[in-house]
């Protein structure tokens, strides 16, 4: 079945113009055919396309299937070069986290103009077709750049930064994840690919954060981010 998000207003679905496009011309869909509509509050809805020409899809039924974790997983990744940044958003939306916030720490080589460009967009549409794949409630947001500094302000519950400084050592994400509650929110800080300054790094002890291992081999920025995704949505689910 066909996911989607949009607006439930009497009775009917509308959707974005792209998405009635691919719902039509992509998916080639047919009078009668059932489709998961999604709304902007995480409702979720079954619905019957009713008709081709105009496109109208009545609502049949709302489904109470909640696919999101009870606990909120934040992500803060500083960019990162080529696609990777692509990449985290892509697995992380697929593996449940809540929200992500891109920033620029001392060592981040990638220089945005501003809080916006075409790259931040981009992963914007990432994170909306992956959470579609998917079939979840929500499409995550993907925050504007922030500083460094920025992020350290981000209220969670609980908030950590794997720091390769602590590699091998007792002081594993694995070993804490088990005594987290089941609900609740959850920060990560992943650095970029030449790792958090020692500034840096002190900064964040300051401001409250956990510094947590993700294991005796050094890992990319990227497998960093997947890594904590993964491990809080067996945590989450």
């Amino acid at each position: 079945m066909q996911h989607y998000f949009g607006e439930i207003s009497e009775g009917l679905a509308s959707l974005s113009e792209s998405d009635r496009h691919h719902l039509l011309h992509v998916k080639r869909a047919e009078k009668g055919e059932r489709v998961e509509i999604s709304t902007c509050d995480g409702r979720l809805f079954s619905c019957i396309i009713k008709n081709l020409d105009p496109l109208e899809i009545e609502v049949d039924c709302e489904v109470e299937d909640s696919r999101e974790g009870r606990l909120k997983v934040f992500l803060g990744f500083s960019l990162l070069k080529a696609d990777h940044n692509e990449l985290i958003i892509q697995k992380c939306t697929e593996l449940g986290v809540a929200a992500f916030f891109p920033f620029l720490s001392e060592r981040t080589v990638v220089k945005p103009d501003g809080k916006e460009d075409k790259r931040l967009l981009r992963l914007r549409k990432i994170a909306e077709e992956s959470a579609k794949q998917c079939r979840r409630n929500i499409i995550p947001e993907v925050h504007g750049y922030s500083s460094f500094k920025e992020v350290l302000g981000i209220e969670a519950d609980v908030r950590y930064l794997p720091y390769e400084g602590l590699l091998g050592s007792s002081d594993t994400l694995w070993n804490e994840i088990h005594l987290l509650d089941k609900e609740g929110s959850v920060l990560f800080l992943i650095g970029p690919e030449g790792g958090f300054s020692d500034k840096e790094v002190a900064l964040a002890k300051e401001k409250g954060f956990r510094f947590v291992s993700l294991g005796r081999r050094m890992l990319r920025a990227e497998t960093a981010a997947i890594y904590c995704a993964s491990l809080m949505a067996g945590r989450s689910d």
